[in-house]
């Protein structure tokens, strides 16, 4: 999701977006991103190598949030008190985290 699409700026004021990466259309939110090229300048080697070490931390992230979109279960109704959601869902994150480090 890029700054752009982002419907909710309000959103941001619940959370501390300075523990969050995004990609380079979160540019000036506080967030860590990757540095952009600016015309007429090519990006210095420590940048370039910033940019690699922040995309790598972004590519589990994304390549997580893709397995959790395949899980059918994840297409139905949640079927526990609601009030239990959050507990639950940290727990299948950090469970699937830990499944990665295996």
């Amino acid at each position: 999701m890029t700054a752009s699409r982002y419907a909710n700026p309000a959103v941001m004021d619940t959370f501390a977006p300075q523990q969050w990466i995004g990609d380079k259309g979160y540019v000036g939110l506080d967030m860590l991103t990757p540095i952009k090229k600016t015309p007429g300048r090519e990006l210095r080697d420590w940048e370039k190598e910033s940019n690699t070490q922040i995309n790598k931390i972004r590519y589990v992230i994304e390549q997580t949030i893709a397995n959790f979109k395949t899980w059918r279960i994840l297409h139905t109704d949640y079927r526990r008190p609601l009030d239990t959601f959050d507990e639950t869902i940290s727990t299948v994150i950090a469970l699937h985290f830990y499944q990665d480090r295996l």
